[in-house]
């Protein structure tokens, strides 16, 4: 059992981890929702990964994430992008099964607004992760990573 104070503890080093500034509420997304993370294999390292977040049980697309969807598409399609990996993850509340379908439902979602943006269906791979994290429903593990290939 892990004490609150442990509990805020780790959140802090999660939420630096993710590029938070200090004391910069961990439950919420960066400004921008979209802003390149750099958590990247270093053959990705120049390429941008883009997060896109999802309310519990949810695989709702709200107008912010269609416009960091847009704005993907549009950095695809400037950039010379060869392929896009839509990698889908669920936070561990619920149970496995629902939450690997859940998953499967973000990334098609996000891939069918990155066709209706403009992109070839053929360029979007999708990785339905499913669940990660702890029972934690925090928004980190609720998310779509959309990251682009050259």
């Amino acid at each position: 059992m892990v004490s609150w104070f442990g509990r805020l503890w780790m959140a802090g080093l999660l939420a630096m981890a993710l590029g938070f500034p200090p004391g910069a509420d961990a439950q919420t997304p960066p400004a921008a929702g979209g802003t390149p993370s750099a958590a990247a294999a270093p053959a990705e390292a120049q390429m941008p990964r883009y997060l896109i977040y999802f309310d519990e049980f949810s695989a709702y697309l709200s107008p912010r994430a269609k416009r960091i969807i847009a704005d993907i598409a549009k950095k695809a399609k400037t950039t010379g992008t060869k392929s896009i990996t839509v990698q889908a993850r669920a936070s561990a509340t619920g149970t496995v099964q629902t939450n690997k379908y859940l998953a499967m439902t973000r990334a098609s979602i996000v891939a069918d607004e990155l066709e209706a943006d403009g992109i070839p269906a053929v360029m979007v791979q999708q990785q339905p992760i499913g669940q990660t994290g702890s029972k934690d429903p925090s928004v980190f593990n609720r998310r779509v990573d959309v990251i682009l290939h050259r």
